[in-house]
């Protein structure tokens, strides 16, 4: 959406509060058949959110802040596919109002000529302040901006849904969440619909989705958040089955897995559902690759025993991207 002249990808509602706008990924109308968990917390941290927009004058300067969080919450700071340097490359945002300053790059021509010659999507031109994954509040912008054409912006649109993995926790930045990865890989944009805790297959949320004209291909990553008591195989395959079925009759190419290796407990459980996720999505038109041929390595899983290390998502990047390029050959 655009807002004070500024694209906030990935926001779909802006909500004004006394602390800032909170940054709501999916609408009110969604919202309303998701848990409370995920209605009320998981839909409005930053994940995937980025702040983009085509400097004006020399000098921008944005205002954010967020709420208290375990991980540290840093905004890292592109011109288009490039990291800025180590003048402007990432700021701490804390629970005070914090200062994003850019000024515009001394080299901003060369950038966009190694741009052109590679064929990168994302113009130098546009700067992305790429969010963490908290509950990050946007206060205000002063300097000049537009908002970047649409010819400035990659053509293609990868959309990810899933748990906190996908969400990008314990990646360390978000640039290492698997979901960013696989999109510089692929040189296109992406759409983070990680929801941390609470990726419970919705039927709403596969039809909201579907019905969005904004992406070209997807990933659904699925099963980890039900590995708990309460939840049984038979529920399970229920939700894969109505989940997966917008997905699969929508026509564009889609992707899925099921449960990455991790350490923790419910490992029988795991396995269930891994099995449920690979005899129901056998025969159909979405490409399923099991959780495990993508992470399997206990070493790339952080302390808490479920959660993959930053070498670990950058494992799923690597291995899942290859599977997704041998279906966009030629492109």
């Amino acid at each position: 959406m655009i807002f004070d002249n500024m694209m906030f990808h990935n926001v779909e509602e802006l909500e004004e509060t006394d602390n800032g706008y909170i940054l709501w990924r999916v609408p009110a109308s969604l919202r309303s058949h998701l848990s409370e968990a995920a209605a009320v917390k998981a839909a409005c941290f930053a994940t995937g959110v980025e702040i983009r927009f085509v400097m004006k004058s020399d000098k921008v300067t944005l205002t954010l802040r967020t709420e208290p969080m375990e991980e540290a919450q840093v905004a890292y700071i592109y011109f288009g596919a490039f990291q800025g340097g180590w003048q402007q490359s990432s700021v701490a945002i804390t629970g005070e109002n914090t200062s994003v300053t850019i000024t515009r790059p001394d080299r901003l021509e060369q950038l966009k000529e190694i741009a052109e010659n590679r064929r990168i999507g994302f113009s130098p031109e546009v700067v992305r302040i790429v969010l963490p994954s908290g509950l990050i509040r946007y206060v205000g912008v002063e300097g000049e901006v537009e908002p970047p054409d649409s010819n400035l912006l990659p053509q293609k649109t990868y959309l990810a849904y899933g748990s906190s993995i996908t969400h990008g926790s314990l990646g360390l930045a978000m640039p290492f969440s698997y979901v960013f990865r696989i999109s510089q890989i692929l040189n296109c944009d992406y759409i983070n619909m990680g929801f941390p805790g609470t990726a419970l297959m919705e039927k709403e949320m596969a039809e909201y989705l579907c019905a969005r004209q904004d992406w070209d291909f997807a990933s659904l990553e699925m099963g980890v958040n039900m590995l708990k008591d309460g939840f049984t195989p038979d529920f399970f395959e229920e939700q894969v089955r109505a989940f997966t079925k917008p997905f699969a009759d929508d026509g564009r190419i889609v992707f899925a897995t099921d449960v990455f290796g991790y350490n923790g407990h419910y490992q029988e459980l795991a396995a269930q559902y891994r099995r449920i996720t690979r005899q129901v999505l056998g025969k159909s038109s979405i490409h399923y690759t099991p959780g495990l041929s993508l992470l399997n390595n206990p070493v790339f899983i952080s302390q808490d025993m479920t959660h993959p290390s930053a070498e670990g998502q950058l494992q799923i990047a690597d291995h899942w991207s290859e599977i997704m390029q041998r279906y966009f050959q030629g492109d």
